[in-house]
């Protein structure tokens, strides 16, 4: 009978605290939409400019023939803009969420703490990437799919979790006060699935709300032109991606900010 109570006693802290991360992101984003767009307005603009002169070059490719040099580097600068502006991004609205500073009308700034946040961002990114690849290694040498789809669930399970605790480094980088790995991973006891899961159960909706809307624009595509619809399907896609981009973030700074207060002395 206690071992039930105690059971039902951390579920419903499990459930309390999922809910709050989703709570806190969901209204940090929703009541704050003037500067979700200050912050990623500039950066996306230049990102739609570049991935539409992108795909012009490629039209005047001919079929079959490799992509041309101009292509391949315009391919290669979406990249390095993408980077920089997911980057610029993340730590002004970190900086919103947890000091309170706020970005000008057109944020385009990258210093050094955008820099070092980078580079945080991709050696997570590398550790996670050669995790998986290791589980394929092994799966192959195992010699079946079956064996490589076992392990990289068994790896997933505790990899996933793993990798999100991590990533407190990156608001803790954005607000100037840099944790290591082990701090971080310390810190954020329980938080690793429940934010994997807040950012499923935020992001999900919105993937649904698309697939919806594009199901539409096809059904009336007989009666609009095409310009319009395709304007429509570029206006929306751009609309969902940044709060998609800034619900992820939000997230993981509700987790972060709920590590931090854990740090924090009881009063009393």
């Amino acid at each position: 009978m206690r071992a039930t109570k105690i059971h039902i006693y951390f579920t419903d802290l499990d459930s309390i605290m999922l809910k709050r991360l989703m709570s806190d992101a969901f209204h940090l984003v929703f009541w704050n939409l003037e500067t979700v767009f200050k912050v990623t307005g500039a950066w996306f603009v230049i990102q739609f400019v570049l991935t539409l002169g992108i795909q012009v070059l490629a039209g005047q490719t001919e079929p079959g023939a490799a992509p041309s040099a101009a292509t391949t580097l315009g391919a290669f600068l979406v990249m390095v803009v993408s980077l920089v502006a997911s980057s610029s991004i993340a730590v002004a609205w970190h900086r919103f969420a947890l000091l309170g500073d706020r970005p000008g009308m057109i944020h385009l700034h990258f210093g050094k703490t955008e820099g070092m946040f980078l580079l945080k961002s991709l050696m997570l990114g590398a550790c996670a990437g050669l995790a998986f690849f290791l589980v394929f290694l092994v799966g192959g040498l195992t010699g079946g799919a079956v064996a490589a789809g076992v392990i990289g669930l068994i790896v997933a399970y505790f990899a996933i979790p793993t990798f999100i605790r991590f990533s407190l480094i990156l608001p803790a980088t954005a607000v100037e006060r840099p944790i290591g790995l082990r701090q971080a991973y310390g810190i954020s006891e329980g938080l690793g699935w429940r934010l994997f899961f807040a950012s499923f159960a935020l992001s999900l909706p919105f993937g649904v709300l698309m697939l919806l809307l594009q199901f539409l624009v096809q059904q009336l595509s007989s009666s609009l032109p095409v310009i319009f619809i395709q304007l429509k399907i570029v206006v929306l896609s751009v609309l969902v991606q940044i709060l998609l981009t800034v619900l992820s973030i939000s997230v993981l700074t509700a987790g972060y900010r709920i590590a931090m207060e854990r740090q924090q002395p009881a009063s009393g």
